[in-house]
């Protein structure tokens, strides 16, 4: 298997397109939800010391009888949101990128390059050894440590109460140096010092760390499947893209140019031909 060590392009296609929006989406609404906490608490701060209830103060808010706390109270409970939107993020970071993972592993089993039954059955934690084993590339290993230990603690916030537990000691005591170095430059901290039985103290830093991760993984992945997919099944993505888009250019005449367009705009690192999208054009309507 070769390693793909160069930073090339990724290909839009039209479920990747899908994915990045969900990930872009979910990524503004983690740091609105982190600065708006941030913002209420700094309110806050006007009525802390005053025995009055948040829903006499701010009865217009919507669901504020549900935080009924003086100011004080509150202010305490929102300087904290940014450990538990720390561990949420994980999750949902996670969550986004293992459905990916599935599409692409779906992808490759069209292709005939795993069995359908293998792309559904495929666990997360093996979705990314099964796309690299029939892409027949590997990506960098780095991220793939850290998504590792991201999943662990995942599954030590779920499972464990919060606290971390010797599977997440154990992927941690597994990173490559260049792997902690890396993280701790994104979270602000070493996951080294985490020992079995803490409370993890996720937050900012991590949430960063979760969406970088899986971003780059993404990415990898579209670059896997750019090599592995074979050429035709390329072009056939793309018109298929194409007269998603432009449903009436077949009647019209101008799929072709249709079609060409949309290649060299969210295709291009493949560099698809007007050729083989006339192609493919031409097969479907002798079909």
């Amino acid at each position: 298997m070769s390693d793909m060590s160069v930073r090339r392009g990724v290909v839009r296609f039209r479920v990747y397109r899908q994915h990045e929006a969900l990930r872009v989406e979910a990524s503004n609404a983690l740091m609105g939800l982190l600065a708006g906490a941030q913002l209420s608490n700094h309110l806050l701060q006007l009525n802390r010391g005053s025995q009055r209830l948040l829903p006499e103060v701010y009865p217009n808010v919507p669901h504020i009888r549900r935080f009924n706390l003086t100011a004080e109270a509150a202010s305490d409970i929102l300087a904290e949101a940014d450990v538990h939107l720390g561990a949420m993020s994980i999750a949902y970071a996670l969550a986004l990128h293992e459905d990916y993972m599935k599409t692409c592993l779906a992808m490759a089993a069209d292709a005939g390059l795993v069995t359908r039954r293998r792309a559904r059955e495929t666990t997360a934690a093996s979705q990314h050894d099964a796309l690299q084993t029939a892409c027949g590339s590997r990506v960098d290993p780095l991220p793939l440590e850290q998504l590792m230990v991201l999943r662990k603690m995942r599954n030590a916030v779920i499972h464990e109460g919060g606290r971390a537990d010797g599977g997440l000691v154990d992927a941690i005591t597994g990173l490559s140096t260049e792997a902690v170095a890396a993280w701790t430059k994104v979270a602000g901290r070493d996951p080294s010092t985490i020992k079995s039985g803490d409370a993890l103290r996720l937050g900012h830093g991590e949430m960063l760390l979760s969406l970088a991760v899986t971003k780059n993984i993404d990415r990898a992945c579209n670059v896997l499947l750019q090599d592995g997919l074979p050429r035709h099944v390329w072009v056939k993505i793309a018109v298929d893209d194409a007269l998603l888009e432009h449903p009436h250019a077949e009647q019209a005449g101008i799929a072709l140019r249709k079609c060409h367009g949309v290649a060299r705009h969210w295709y291009g690192p493949l560099g698809l031909s007007r050729p083989e999208i006339e192609d493919e054009l031409r097969r479907r309507r002798s079909d």
